[in-house]
């Protein structure tokens, strides 16, 4: 492949995929282009990690702009040409065109050998602006600031900005679009255990018996699960979710709850609370129920290792498991942006799809929840 941007989103949804081709003796190889902070180091480490040759191109004052895939066998060529960046938005959720071609093989071996010039004429031996990507070049490039880091929101002048030219409407905005769940083992790993956990934070010990708060942020999209808001406005979010990801969620809490009843335990709480802006989406995506700007307080449970946070203003209009997505806000001061779909709305159901986890029922349904 030759693309100009890359993020590390549909490289863990390829990872089994690459693996089986690996194993198999096949080969992939990859050329990045790295201009305009649009490729990050995550998927760089991941490609230096699972691909066999991996480049990187770079020419000041000439973007290297091409989104080309090939694939070769022994019967037949294909090439992708298109729009299509290796990110997220490239392969599922953008406005995007392209076009595939395929090739006989060995008869139309010319034509294909032409298609995959485009290829090889960019490789470090016939073109000076190409490198090969080493460990040693990826923390050289990232130290330079050449690089964007997945884990960490853009700061105001980096050059990104939410700004459209026709913003919406207050309270107008369009739902989430749906797009595929990200796999749990290549995205997040296994969970350490809790004598390693102890370890890693002893100052915060209460939570690290049960999820390992020193783990570094897992760049994803968001979260959704299934949720059951009890009648006082808690909402149980998903133990597994904050194992897998912790920092997604602000861990390790800080601050502590002040009980109601003197000599009640107190409980690790995240300070402050993260600010919200929170819709509710019904039959058509009408919103049923919008709230802009909320402090949602969120309280780690170390008996049960769950986070719960609450939002009283919701029982009314959210039923039992409907489903809440997470998205980290672009909006400035606003931490979350969360969307909730009742079955009524005609995207629940893909979002369901996108839950490919499942929570302990607990003597109930059980819940379902998944990254992406």
């Amino acid at each position: 492949m030759s693309v100009a941007f890359a993020k590390v989103g549909p490289l863990y949804r390829l990872q089994d995929h690459i693996t089986n081709w690996r194993t198999a003796g096949k080969q992939s190889s990859a050329i990045f282009g790295i201009d305009h902070n649009g490729t990050s180091k995550q998927a760089l480490e991941f490609a230096l990690k699972h691909l066999d040759n991996v480049y990187y191109t770079q020419y000041r004052g000439h973007s290297f702009h091409p989104k080309i895939y090939w694939f070769e066998g022994a019967a037949r060529g294909v090439v992708f040409i298109g729009s299509n960046n290796l990110t997220v938005g490239g392969t599922e959720l953008n406005f995007e065109a392209g076009v595939e071609l395929t090739f006989k093989l060995p008869e139309e071996a010319a034509e294909f050998a032409e298609a995959k010039s485009a290829f090889l004429a960019l490789l470090h031996v016939d073109c000076f602006a190409t490198r090969p990507l080493t460990d040693a070049s990826l923390k050289a490039l990232d130290a330079d600031g050449l690089l964007l880091d997945e884990t960490k929101k853009p700061k105001p002048g980096s050059g990104w900005s939410p700004k459209v030219a026709h913003p919406p409407q207050p309270g107008s905005k369009m739902p989430f679009k749906p797009q595929s769940s990200l796999p749990a083992g290549a995205a997040f790993g296994k969970p350490e255990k809790k004598a390693v956990l102890a370890k890693k934070a002893e100052a915060i010990a209460a939570q690290a018996k049960t999820v390992d708060v020193t783990k570094p942020l897992v760049p994803v999209a968001g979260v959704a699960m299934q949720i059951r808001p009890h009648h006082n406005g808690e909402i149980f979010l998903s133990k597994t979710a904050a194992q897998q990801n912790p920092a997604f969620f602000g861990m390790p809490f800080t601050g502590k709850t002040i009980p109601k009843i003197a000599g009640n335990a107190a409980y690790p709480q995240r300070v402050p609370d993260p600010i919200c802006n929170i819709r509710v989406f019904g039959k058509k995506n009408e919103v049923k129920h919008a709230i802009e700007k909320y402090p949602l307080n969120t309280v780690f449970y170390e008996s049960k290792a769950e986070i719960r946070v609450t939002a009283s203003p919701l029982v009314p209009h959210v039923p039992e498991y409907s489903i809440l997505v997470i998205r980290p806000s672009a909006d400035p001061g606003v931490d979350y942006d969360m969307q909730i779909f009742t079955q009524e709305s005609p995207d629940f159901d893909s979002w369901l799809a996108v839950c490919d986890q499942e929570m302990p029922g607990g003597g109930k349904a059980p819940r379902k929840f998944g990254w992406f």
